[in-house]
């Protein structure tokens, strides 16, 4: 599957360079924190990152895995809300952070992002009720295949390079569980 950044045309992306500035995060660098305002949209460009909340101390969930290409934390720059997560650098990636405001113009003056930003909310929407629907009518066995299988397909190599209690806590179990499992799946889980 192509991402946002293959998608759209040369011109586009050449309108988004120049309303954004161009940053580099290290691996672990914080790119925003939850509760934050969304006055920046971030384009990956070259990286991975991905999005987490911390319910409790010592705890991280996974809230989302985005890579190059990849346009994230739409809906907060839209509406004007706060971070929903802290997004974080798994590896030094540099992105394209586009100012709030300058989004939103281009967004009323050009029909390609707009449309193409409707498309990515639209999948956002349609993930978030699969997510629900898993957690909620699922086995645990099925939960966890079912992360497996969303991972591998949004990641380009098809490789998951996550710890076994990052794709528990995506399926909603303890790592206990999800390493009592991991043999049923014939994969090795770090």
């Amino acid at each position: 599957m192509k991402s946002f950044w293959e998608k759209i045309s040369e011109d586009l992306r050449e309108k988004l360079r120049k309303c954004g500035h161009l940053r580099t995060f290290y691996s672990d660098e914080i790119i925003f924190d939850f509760g934050g305002r969304a006055n920046n949209l971030p384009i990956i460009i070259v990286g991975k990152v991905k999005m987490v909340r911390f319910p409790e101390l010592g705890k991280e969930v996974i809230i989302g895995l985005f890579q190059s290409g990849d346009m994230f934390a739409m809906p907060p720059v839209i509406d004007g809300g706060l971070y929903p997560a802290t997004a974080v650098s798994l590896e030094e990636s540099k992105i394209l952070m586009i100012y709030r405001d300058d989004f939103l113009k281009l967004m009323q003056n050009d029909a390609e992002l707009s449309g193409n930003v409707t498309l990515l909310m639209c999948g956002l929407l349609r993930d978030t009720a699969a997510t629900i629907q898993n957690l909620a009518t699922s086995s645990p066995e099925q939960r966890i295949a079912n992360v497996l299988l969303q991972l591998a397909e949004k990641q380009k190599d098809g490789k998951i390079n996550l710890r076994r209690q990052d794709i528990a806590e995506m399926a909603g179990l303890d790592s206990a569980k999800a390493r009592a499992m991991s043999a049923s799946f014939l994969i090795v889980l770090p």
